[in-house]
């Protein structure tokens, strides 16, 4: 009886791994260069999203958002959004009687190539349609080799003249 026992507490265990497993956040190229942009959503109280950017050289400039609404008792209310724990902004945040709305924004001017978390928290009211969120990353451009081989040139030609000038 112990070994069937250990055997469906494994299964309840491998469940409830996949039952909580994150969202991942893909993003895609937009028509501007180096500019990545990315949309999410969900409905449960606690929503959690994984972002790899570990494909990226250097990642840069990230803005995110993510908006809610409910009236007469349906919609959304969040609560809070957090990226790696930095906390979103709520820039509205509003509720009046049975209707409100949300807007959190969070503007980091780096953000590093590595897996990223994002946990999204709220009410879920009833038929909730969710939230949604976006997200985009100015991608910083990596130098071409020739770029650098300039750079050395100049700093010779500086450092040369500077010699000369001296003797």
């Amino acid at each position: 009886m112990n070994f069937k026992s250990t055997i469906l507490a494994a299964a309840l265990l491998v469940a409830s791994a996949v039952a909580s497993a994150n969202t991942t956040i893909v993003l895609n190229a937009t028509s501007k260069p180096n500019s990545y942009a990315a949309t999410f959503a969900g409905a449960d109280a606690i929503n959690t999203f994984d972002l790899d950017l570990s494909n990226f050289t250097s990642a840069g400039k990230f803005v995110g958002q993510v908006s809610a609404n409910f009236t007469g008792g349906a919609g959304y209310n969040v609560t809070s959004v957090k990226l790696d724990g930095i906390n979103f902004l709520p820039l509205v945040n509003y509720q009046l009687d049975d209707s409100g709305a949300d807007y959190w924004v969070l503007r980091l001017p780096t953000l590093t190539s590595t897996l990223h978390h994002i946990v999204v928290t709220g009410t879920p009211l009833e038929s909730s349609q969710g939230f949604t969120g976006s997200l985009s990353l100015v991608a910083a451009p990596v130098p071409e080799p020739e770029t650098y081989a300039m750079m050395i040139a100049g700093l010779g030609l500086v450092g040369f003249m500077a010699r000369r000038r001296k003797a």
